[in-house]
């Protein structure tokens, strides 16, 4: 995974520079976001794996699919994709892209996840403390469930976490008593 990341990064950082500079960041998100589905599909990731089958034809499928969201210089990088044999980076250079996106917006991906769905004033609780902590950028709310956390929420953003959660409490007693 860490691999793939790393291979996926100056990809994403050149199309990032590219769709700043025509303006078209919203039509590289959209063709990305695509690409990766159609790359992660079991039965595409076949198709590229295969040796048998020439990067032109590879480059001409992807092509296809996504047709309906292709924006300008996406044929070069599919080309030099297919060249070094990194089709399958596409949804970690889609993950690389949005996060340069949100950088450049000054926005933060946060995901909440909780052992319930939150209601929507909770959301809305929790956005305002994390905007008045984060000041200056915009909040962008995921949410998620995990029963397993039996209570309480974690809030994940990049490198931060904060678990509130009784799961968590729980590890912090268990890991005290046995210091």
């Amino acid at each position: 995974m860490a691999e793939l990341t790393t291979i996926a990064r100056p990809y994403a950082k050149a199309v990032f520079a590219h769709a700043n500079a025509t303006k078209s960041q919203s039509s590289w998100s959209a063709f990305l976001k695509k690409a990766a589905s159609v790359t992660a599909d079991s039965a595409m990731v076949e198709v590229l794996k295969n040796p048998a089958v020439s990067a032109e034809t590879k480059c001409e499928i992807l092509a296809d699919l996504t047709q309906d969201v292709a924006v300008d210089g996406v044929d070069a990088l599919m080309e030099a994709l297919a060249h070094y044999g990194r089709l399958l980076a596409l949804p970690a250079i889609s993950t690389e892209f949005e996060t340069l996106l949100a950088q450049g917006q000054q926005a933060l991906e946060v995901t909440i996840t909780s052992a319930f769905p939150l209601e929507a004033d909770e959301i809305q609780l929790l956005e305002s403390k994390l905007k008045t902590r984060y000041a200056g950028k915009t909040i962008r709310v995921e949410t998620a469930v995990d029963q397993s956390l039996i209570g309480g929420f974690e809030i994940r953003s990049s490198d931060t976490v904060i678990d509130a959660t009784v799961r968590g409490r729980l590890s912090k007693i268990a890991e005290s008593l046995t210091a």
